[in-house]
């Protein structure tokens, strides 16, 4: 009987091979994007654009706002992996789809992962459009959680350094860049009030709905985590008027230049 963690193990080495067979550099740095990011690599230069559905074993995402393709391309002097686009949980798709970009970084050799979201805002200091360093995570994802090491600590998970490089490359492009936790739950819906109290309770500046099974994956297998939360909403009371993802997508495409600007500046600081 073929255990579920050796399939999930030959898919990455399928996509791998297809991938370096296509021309792909071996990266140093792999980045995940979030609803509505996808314009982080548009203009890049000398770009490999490799759709997922190319990919054997690729999951395929089907919410919109993300692209759906694995690009290789320099960015910030770094030979870098962009994923535009990635799975939930609350799309049926199993752990192994969730982390399944991380694991291929990882045998390709990346040795940072640069996670990003779109989130909303439960700081009341926060506006729509900021970035979050996200200095830590809650994990409210419900059901089974595999992941290909077992069980680890996950204090530190989020590299003090890169984030110290992050806001050097902030304050040198004129970046407000809020630095705070990171909730992610289930989804797909947002939260309601209540769960926006309880969130702040527990100590969370941002919610969303991805991010953190990617972060235990990276962690698990020994990249450094750089997270950035793009906030594209800010549901508080007395702002709160029920978020669209239409808005969450329009948001996204407007707060992907400063983006692309803060991670390439962090990248050529490494």
């Amino acid at each position: 009987m073929t255990h579920p963690r050796d399939t999930c193990s030959a898919a990455v080495s399928a996509a791998m091979k297809l991938l370096l067979d296509r021309g792909l550099e071996r990266p140093e740095v792999a980045v995940v994007l979030g609803s509505g990011l996808s314009s982080f690599v548009d203009g890049l230069g000398d770009a490999l654009v490799v759709p997922y559905t190319d990919i054997p074993g690729f999951p395929r995402t089907a919410v919109s706002g993300h692209r759906g393709a694995v690009v290789g391309c320099t960015l910030g002097g770094k030979r870098t992996l962009v994923f535009s686009g990635r799975v939930h949980h609350y799309e049926g798709c199993s752990p192994d789809d969730v982390t399944f970009s991380v694991l291929l970084a990882a045998e390709l050799g990346a040795g940072v992962f640069v996670v990003t979201n779109a989130s909303g805002g439960i700081d009341p200091g926060f506006d729509v459009g900021d970035l979050m360093l996200i200095s830590d995570q809650i994990a409210a994802v419900s059901g089974a959680r595999r992941l290909p090491q077992g069980t680890f600590r996950m204090a530190g998970a989020y590299s003090e350094r890169l984030r110290a490089l992050a806001r050097r490359a902030a304050a040198d492009r004129k970046i407000v860049l809020r630095e705070g936790v990171y909730m992610g739950s289930l989804g797909p819906t947002y939260e309601t009030p209540a769960e926006i109290r309880m969130a702040r309770l527990m100590g969370a500046s941002a919610v969303g709905m991805s991010t953190v099974s990617e972060v235990q994956a990276a962690h698990s297998r020994g990249l450094d985590v750089l997270g950035i939360a793009l906030l594209t909403n800010v549901p508080l009371p007395g702002r709160f008027h029920g978020t669209t993802h239409e808005e969450v997508l329009e948001a996204g495409r407007l707060g992907a230049g400063a983006l692309v600007s803060l991670v390439s500046n962090t990248l050529e600081r490494l």
